[in-house]
């Protein structure tokens, strides 16, 4: 059985380029709270895309010095005012 830690990043690996999910839809997928998968996404590290996990309402994460909005601007996602399109770049849960 794998720990919340491994679950959690085990998803956030699979997010590929270009598109996100929230702490909600990786907490779906996990059986974590949303709280819960934010604490975690805090603390992965560089080779595990943490930037590309957003809000609910498709604002950045904070972590991390405040870095995802310029990764995220590097893959070349889209921002609606500071927010992510969610409707164009939500990766699909499979739960």
């Amino acid at each position: 059985m794998q720990s919340p830690e491994d679950a959690v990043r085990a998803t956030a690996a699979e997010i590929p380029p270009g598109r996100v999910m929230t702490y909600g839809d990786i907490a779906v997928e996990t059986g974590l709270h949303p709280r819960q998968v934010g604490q975690i996404v805090a603390r992965i590290s560089g080779e595990i895309p943490w930037w590309r996990v957003v809000r609910a309402d498709g604002t950045p994460a904070a972590c991390h010095g405040g870095t995802a909005p310029s990764l995220l601007a590097q893959e070349h996602v889209p921002f609606v005012g500071d927010k992510v399109d969610l409707r164009r770049l939500r990766v699909p849960r499979s739960n």
